[in-house]
């Protein structure tokens, strides 16, 4: 049997956790291994957890981005998992619209979780240890670029989320005419998949960009943060651990199934990721 340190799903949401703003994630995690680590379905069970203990830290933080959020969450976290594999979560709910507009301009402590979290939705391998956050659109710029926008909206929009993305090294070109073309010559030799798409994807980028990219990078997360268990009932069980699918291959996946009849299950994502695989 394969090691649960072998599963590539439970190490990227792992290497997510650890860009968490305090150690509090720390503790349910021990002690969730510690209690369950010899079951035989420990694998799954622990990959539905750490799904859902990042889903409702990530998503508290976005909200309240204070340390002591989720304290006492935590707390009977950690006692819930005494009695049972499959613990309640006692963290208050989170709102929706509230989530998506906050995710756009999102809290510097959460950048690096939600870049990592966007980014291994396109790869297997993990980011290397240290990394960039890369501003698409540069910090800085020539006066003459933005001649119908002030200077403090176009800094706001910088910062936002959708100008964010995970990059090997630092790079220092200046918003003129012309830059995003000198960028896309480093960023092609990046092994970041998600910068590689974007690249490729686009053959300017400028505030409208910037926009359309916050709106898709929200709804995705949202997405995903639901799925693996933001504001979900305690009814937990061992059918939420389904094979995931790529986000990008996600409505070719609904498809798949509709044609050809299937229920959504672990053998029919397996069938259709074998096939992806050949293409």
């Amino acid at each position: 049997m394969k090691h649960w340190s072998s599963n590539n799903e439970i190490s990227k949401v792992l290497d997510v956790l650890t860009s968490y703003p305090n150690e509090f994630w720390k503790y349910p995690v021990v002690i969730y291994y510690l209690k369950y680590h010899i079951d035989n379905d420990f694998e799954n069970k622990f990959l539905v957890f750490l799904k859902r203990l990042l889903s409702v830290l990530l998503a508290g933080y976005i909200v309240t981005p204070t340390i002591n959020a989720v304290k006492t969450g935590i707390l009977n976290l950690n006692a819930e998992i005494i009695h049972s594999s499959t613990p309640k979560f006692h963290f208050k709910e989170v709102d929706e619209k509230e989530l998506k507009e906050k995710i756009k301009k999102a809290h510097r402590n959460t950048v690096r979780m939600i870049l990592k979290i966007l980014a291994y939705q396109h790869q297997d391998e993990l980011l290397p240890e240290k990394w960039e956050i890369e501003h698409i659109l540069p910090q800085k710029w020539q006066p003459t670029f933005f001649t119908d926008i002030p200077d403090k909206e176009v800094k706001k929009i910088v910062e936002h989320i959708g100008n964010k993305i995970p990059f090997e090294k630092k790079l220092n070109i200046i918003d003129s005419n012309g830059y995003f073309k000198k960028k896309q010559e480093s960023y092609e030799k990046s092994k970041v998949q998600i910068l590689l798409n974007l690249s490729k994807k686009n053959s300017d980028w400028g505030l409208d960009e910037i926009h359309e990219h916050n709106t898709r990078i929200s709804g995705q997360l949202f997405e995903l943060l639901n799925e693996w268990g933001l504001n979900q009932a305690d009814d937990l069980k061992i059918q939420d651990t389904l094979i995931p699918i790529p986000s990008e291959h996600m409505n070719d996946y609904k498809e798949f199934i509709k044609m050809f009849k299937k229920d959504d299950n672990n053998e029919s994502r397996q069938i259709f990721l074998d096939i992806k695989k050949e293409e």
